[in-house]
């Protein structure tokens, strides 16, 4: 019960960060062509972008290794992830994925927090931020297959 009720947050949670994720880039591409100023909306949508992928981490984390069921064994059990793609997918690849996107998108505001010139920023925002939001698609599209 705890499990699918973290679960269905984790997913409405992973919808905003898409969400968020991609009006980052919509923001920053129109600032690029435009030629306006790194505004403060421009700061708000990276920031929300940026804490809910904190929140994915730490409900995936949660999730994975706190609410797993019994059937699954026990936490200090490594699960054969050698001969089982989905087992694999889960406990390797998509973490890994997701922490890389987090620490893109980390570095991405630091970068541009520290960035002089509104174009310098813009184009910052677009690499930290979609090299990100690919990572992320693309772990989701694995999971998609991976079932």
């Amino acid at each position: 019960m705890i499990y699918s009720f973290a679960f269905k947050i984790h997913i409405f949670i992973s919808t905003i960060t898409l969400l968020a994720g991609i009006f980052t880039i919509a923001l920053s591409i129109h600032g690029l062509i435009k030629k306006r100023e790194y505004g403060k909306q421009d700061l708000v949508v990276s920031l929300v972008f940026n804490v809910a992928l904190y929140f994915q981490l730490i409900l995936g984390f949660l999730i994975y290794y706190l609410l797993r069921s019994t059937m699954e064994g026990p936490l200090w059990e490594v699960p054969d992830t050698q001969n089982d793609a989905s087992l694999r997918f889960w406990a390797i690849e998509h973490i890994a994925l997701m922490i890389f996107a987090l620490f893109l998108t980390q570095l991405g505001r630091v970068y541009i927090t520290r960035s002089k010139g509104f174009s310098r920023k813009f184009r910052a925002s677009l690499f930290y931020f979609g090299t990100s939001l690919l990572l992320i698609l693309f772990s989701v599209g694995m999971a998609m297959f991976s079932r």
